[in-house]
């Protein structure tokens, strides 16, 4: 009788563990059915990233070319022959030093007839002043000298002293001249052409007459640059300018912004900027070709994404935003360009969490669960 009691209770023992698990096996089934709210893995769910403002160093990379501080051609004033060339291609010139002289006798003619009429001047004013101050002397004994004669004396040394003043005028004038024969370096440099030879004439003033001589200053040297209008008013005077050269490879040269234009070309939509460049040892030479780095600052700082979190398509440029779990296109338009980081422009504010690899197939108000990126 014990023996039954004891085997009718292990049953209903059995029965009850039966009956726990399956209750627990159809509790795990409803969880995880169709209709059951479940949270995705953190494994699928998207990167994304915050909004960043920055304002952050940038530099453009632009072609330019070097030129001669100064560089000018030297023409004759005067016409004549070339009587004595002191120098040749490449020679270095001081200011002031004598290039070559020219042979014109009609000018010196004019010089030596300059200088004659002024001594022939200067002698009538002479004698016309002694009279005048004889007679002055002789007026002293009353009823000696009419008042008359005095003043025409007095008026006569008077027009022959004008008469000096023309005649020295004319000769300072035919002395210029003269100089003009001498063609002077008007400042120190290098001869880079030479289109004379002795015996050549030359003439003043002639159309599409070539220079006798080229004169360049290579001591102290300008790279001139094109800024596109982008970036115009971004550019400050002094900022470094570090540039290489093709004939220097490997080696990275400095200046300074010392000047801008003012104004943009209408043809290319730029702005010229100048950069002095000194060159104590001359090793840059005006024409090189060269490739600079001008800085930009900004002034405000700019919204930055990553490049990959911008959608383009052929209606329109977005990001796509996440808050409060679902997503939203937000219309943006794109600047620069900075490691991977690019400048946008729109509704949007530091902080804000977005993809960080956008895709068309996310629709707006999306139910959307990210993982922010560090």
């Amino acid at each position: 009788m014990l023996s039954r009691s004891l085997s009718f209770t292990g049953l209903l023992l059995g029965a009850a563990v039966l009956a726990g698990c399956s209750s627990s096996d159809s509790s795990a089934d409803a969880a995880t059915g169709p209709d059951a709210p479940t949270a995705a893995p953190a494994a699928s769910r998207p990167a994304a990233v915050r909004v960043t403002a920055s304002q952050p160093a940038q530099s453009l990379s632009l072609p330019g070319e070097l030129e001669s501080y100064y560089q000018t051609d030297i023409l004759p004033r005067v016409g004549g022959y070339v009587k004595k060339l002191y120098v040749d291609i490449g020679s270095h010139v001081r200011q002031g030093q004598v290039l070559a002289d020219l042979d014109a006798p009609e000018i010196t003619a004019a010089l030596n007839e300059a200088q004659s009429k002024q001594r022939a001047a200067e002698a009538v004013f002479q004698a016309s002043r002694g009279t005048y101050r004889r007679l002055r002397q002789t007026a002293r004994t009353a009823g000696a000298v009419s008042p008359l004669q005095l003043d025409q004396t007095r008026a006569q040394a008077t027009s022959d002293s004008l008469n000096v003043l023309a005649a020295r005028a004319h000769y300072r004038a035919a002395a210029q001249m003269r100089a003009y024969l001498h063609l002077t370096a008007p400042f120190a440099g290098v001869i880079t052409e030479r289109n004379i030879s002795p015996g050549a004439a030359v003439g003043a003033g002639t159309p599409g007459a070539l220079p006798l001589l080229r004169l360049r200053q290579l001591s102290r040297l300008r790279l001139r640059v094109a800024v596109p209008e982008a970036y115009v008013a971004d550019l400050r005077p002094g900022s470094p300018v570090q540039f290489t050269v093709k004939s220097y490879p490997g080696r990275t040269f400095t200046g300074r912004i010392n000047r801008l234009a003012g104004s943009v070309q209408a043809a290319t939509r730029s702005e010229q900027v100048e950069i002095d460049i000194p060159n104590p040892q001359e090793e840059l030479k005006p024409g090189m070709f060269a490739s600079a780095n001008i800085p930009i600052t900004r002034p405000q700082s700019s919204l930055f994404v990553p490049k990959t979190a911008v959608v383009t398509t052929s209606e329109r440029t977005y990001v796509i935003r996440v808050a409060g779990g679902r997503t939203a296109l937000v219309d943006v338009q794109v600047g620069d360009e900075n490691n991977g980081q690019v400048q946008v422009f729109g509704p949007l504010k530091a902080g804000d969490v977005v993809l960080k690899v956008g895709s068309e197939d996310v629709a707006d108000q999306q139910p959307l669960q990210v993982v922010l990126a560090q």
